[in-house]
């Protein structure tokens, strides 16, 4: 049956592409027609702006400014409702903007505060787009807003990296005609060619945020894919050189920590000062060295933990942030999992395990010491980029009691270990590209070692309409101890292995894509990566169709459907067959709302749940479908909401779930938002592990989550906040009947009267997890920082399901908190700054 909804998707879609597609002759390449680029010539300076937000005229006005901006939202196309007036000069130090941004309503101009990099200001922007090699596929681009706050982000072939942090000035003024931006953008903080004569693409973006309207200098069309290929250029740039690209970062730190649980004779509080240092050289003009030196990452964001019942592991996001800026190219190929440098141990089970007959585990550190870090990334004017990126953790060790005298002892938990990432990455036109990635973990001692190489490549069209793709990987583990899906293995060599092809229609109002993935049973990349599961076969495709004008009552449109089938590769079994559908709307007044359904028609085969393959658990059809909305985020108070359902017969099981999540931007200064949701399974069943005589055990369970949080930022100006982040997430698992998983896949009724070697699976689970993340920042000189931060944490699971609310809070705040208070200090200290002060 799932043939017949492919063949009708391809058939229709090609019919429709070819027949009576509204894009024909429309959807041109505007890589392929330069001469539809919008060109802005820079001046040189003759003496360097004042950045006070007043373009002094005997500076700014020898140069002709960018103006004409184009709509990109709402109303694609059509010329923007107020005048802008873009003035692009440079010196032999930095590039400068000026833009005069006209406004009929200047009173109107909205300038709310907000966290830089945030992406929470409700107000005015206005931005500019550097793609200083002119590839059409890179872009550095720095934005403010009408308050002042800065927020640069780097794009890399329809990536947005916004960890990228950069050092550069801006000054924004509100006057009777409008606003003023003036920049101040030093070539230390970009990357160019070693060329006399410079050509770069470039575009300018401004947001009138009362409008909700989004305007770029350069047409933007959005019905073409890509961003960054629908720019202008800038020339007359001559006789600029990259300068010594040299900056040091040092750090110090202190903290308090405070455990109030038992802690076995030992003092509760600990206390530790720490110092280290971030460099940053560039090699040259297009590759930078980044190196973390005994870095401190106490202070970042705490991970959102949750109950985990499946048999695979929780992907928890990277907040550190030598790890999560400049990292584009190491992710491209999806090889590469940050959060396993300085990660988990490789023996983390050691806790309370018994290595001999009379001595025990008692603590295993739960995350391994990083040493330090580097990477050296870049892009050569050709469009080669390449990216290297190198870590050492250090010997990791577990204590070991004797169960008889109470001695202790270490034992090694996790051995000294090298992570290592290489990249190489060849821009192609419209978006196209082939990439090499390599990723090797090599251990000390007697822990196995990985290696994955993969090779991934993307080609498009001329016209940018059509792509194809495709990926293959080859994972390798070797050494002693070798450790695949959880099992300890014998000395070998394992080779394992995964490829997928993709060809899809990728501008448009009409879009599809079809996808063909494959995972041998021995594929493995967790060593570096992050994979839930392999031994796979899944074919998918998909179709939308988009209004991106305005139609009937909505401001847009899309549409979109896809099916799906999966096997095992090894054996080739079956596994499950689903299609979805969905629609989403933006209305006239700016609210949105969206509806989802998604139907398995047949039975799924699930080889994991039973943890003990081949064995095999059969789910019955199933349906879900869910609905949501959020209102007009220029509202002074604005709303979320979402509900949906799930819904399977043959067990009875039902499963509903909504979240509300009102935010109230109480002023200019201060937002808050509370987010909460609610997520009730009735007759959940899974599996709950196995009886004295290795009798498979699942439990029917009634499963409830309860999350909610509060954050909040109180920007006092553009230099310094104070933001939070607090999160209480409670999650029961009560459970009422057991069965035990008969080796034809179906479930049989099982009691402790029946088998007396059950009854302990009887006991439910009842889940907290508290965190409160409190954070002050001032950032006193560019690049420098101060930040103080209190994070509180507490974790409370017991085996007797608490039903009220209340009072489960109560015994969670009574139950040990972890308190944390740290004070750290970064200042940057630039080389080319200290030589201009020396030589003055």
């Amino acid at each position: 049956m799932l043939y017949k909804y492919l063949t009708f998707a391809l058939t229709f879609s090609f019919f429709t592409a070819t027949a009576t597609n509204p894009d024909k002759d429309k959807n041109k390449d505007p890589e392929a027609a330069d001469l539809k680029r919008k060109t802005t010539v820079a001046a040189r300076a003759t003496q360097a702006p004042v950045l006070d937000g007043y373009l002094e005229p005997e500076v700014w006005q020898s140069v002709t400014p960018a103006t004409n901006f184009v709509r990109y939202d709402p109303h694609n196309g059509k010329p923007s409702s107020q005048q802008s007036e873009v003035y692009f000069l440079y010196d032999d130090e930095a590039v400068y903007i000026g833009a005069v941004l006209h406004d009929t309503a200047p009173d109107s101009i909205l300038t709310q505060f907000g966290g830089r990099d945030s992406g929470e200001n409700n107000s005015d922007m206005f931005a500019v787009y550097l793609d200083t090699y002119d590839d059409k596929q890179n872009a550095f681009a720095f934005m403010v807003s009408a308050a002042g706050v800065q927020t640069d982000i780097k794009f890399s072939q329809g990536r947005e990296d916004w960890n990228w942090d950069a050092v550069w000035a801006s000054k924004t003024k509100l006057t009777e005609q409008g606003w003023v931006v003036e920049m101040k953008i030093p070539y230390g903080a970009i990357r160019f060619p070693e060329t006399e004569v410079q050509t770069w693409g470039v575009n300018f973006m401004r947001v009138i945020r009362r409008k909700r309207e989004k305007s770029y200098w350069n047409h933007v069309n959005n019905r073409i894919e890509g961003f960054v290929s629908q720019e202008g250029r800038a020339i007359g740039i001559e006789g600029i050189k990259s300068p010594v690209r040299l900056q040091f970062t040092p750090y110090v730190s202190g903290y308090v920590n405070h455990y109030s649980g038992d802690t076995k004779g030992k003092s509760p509080y600990s206390r530790s000062v720490n110092g280290g240092m971030d460099v940053k050289y560039g090699i040259n003009d297009a590759f930078t060295l980044d190196v973390t030196l005994v870095p401190d990452f106490t202070q970042t964001q705490s991970d959102n933990q949750v109950l985990n019942l499946s048999p695979f592991e929780v992907k928890f996001g990277e907040n550190r942030q030598f790890f999560t800026e400049s990292t584009e190219l190491f992710n491209k190929a999806g090889l590469f999992h940050s959060r396993r440098i300085g990660g988990t141990p490789v023996f983390k089970n050691y806790v309370g395990r018994q290595i001999s007959e009379n001595e025990t585990i008692i603590e295993n550190p739960a995350i391994s010491g990083l040493l330090n870090a580097a990477k050296v990334s870049g892009r050569t004017i050709k469009g080669l980029g390449v990216g290297l990126l190198n870590a050492f953790t250090r010997n990791m060790y577990a204590t070991v009691q004797n169960d008889e005298t109470g001695k202790t002892r270490e034992i090694l938990t996790d051995p000294f270990t090298n992570y290592n990432v290489f990249v190489l990455d060849q821009t192609l036109p419209r978006n196209s590209f082939v990439t090499f990635t390599n990723t090797n973990v090599t251990r000390a001692k007697d822990a196995s070692d990985a290696n994955v190489s993969g090779l991934k490549v993307r080609f498009a069209d001329k016209t940018n309409t059509y792509a194809i793709s495709a990926a293959g990987n080859l994972s390798q583990l070797y050494g002693s101890n070798i450790i695949l899906r959880g099992d300890t293995l014998a000395d070998n060599l394992h080779l394992g292995y995964q490829y997928s092809a993709n060809f899809s229609k990728v501008s448009g109002n009409l879009r599809f894509g079809i996808n063909h993935h494959v995972e041998s049973n021995t594929y493995e990349i967790n060593d570096l990566g992050f994979l839930s599961n392999n031994n796979e076969i899944s074919n998918s495709a998909s179709m939308s169709y988009n209004f991106y004008q305005p139609i009937w009552m909505f401001l847009s449109w899309s549409n979109s459907m896809s099916v799906s089938h999966s096997m095992l590769y090894a054996p080739r079994e079956f596994v499950s067959a689903s299609m979805g559908m969905s629609t989403n709307v933006r209305f006239r007044n700016f609210m949105s709302a969206y509806w989802n359904a998604g139907f398995r028609p047949g039975n799924a085969y699930d080889y994991f749940e039973a943890r003990a393959f081949p064995r095999v658990y059969i789910k019955p059809p199933a349906f879900d479908t869910s609905v949501g909305m959020s209102s007009d985020y220029r509202k002074r108070l604005a709303l979320d909401a979402s509900a949906g359902f799930w819904r399977s017969n043959r067990y009875n099981q039902l499963s509903w779930w909504g979240s509300f999540s009102p935010r109230f931007r109480v002023s200019d200064k201060l937002l808050l938002i509370n987010n909460n949701n609610y997520n009730r399974e009735l007759r959940n069943i899974g599996y709950a592990g196995k009886d004295k005589s290795a009798n498979i055990i699942f439990s029917d369970r009634t499963i409830s989550t309860f999350t909610t949080t509060l954050s909040g930022a109180y920007i006092f100006n553009e230099k310094t906040g104070l933001t939070l982040n607090m999160r209480h997430y409670w999650s029961s698992a009560d459970k009422k009947k057991l069965y035990e998983l008969s080796t034809n896949g179906l479930l049989q009724a099982t009691t402790p009267e029946r088998n007396e070697n059950i009854s302990s699976f009887y006991n439910g689970i009842n889940y907290n997890a508290f965190n409160i993340d409190l954070v002050y920042s001032w950032r006193f000189a560019p690049g420098s920082e101060l930040m103080v931060v209190w994070k509180n944490e507490i974790k409370d699971q017991r085996n007797e399901v608490e039903p009220k609310y209340i009072e489960n809070v109560s015994k969670t705040l009574q139950a040990p908190q972890n308190n944390n208070f740290s004070i750290k200090l970064l200042y940057y200290i630039d080389y080319i700054a200290i030589k201009n002060v020396l030589s003055a």
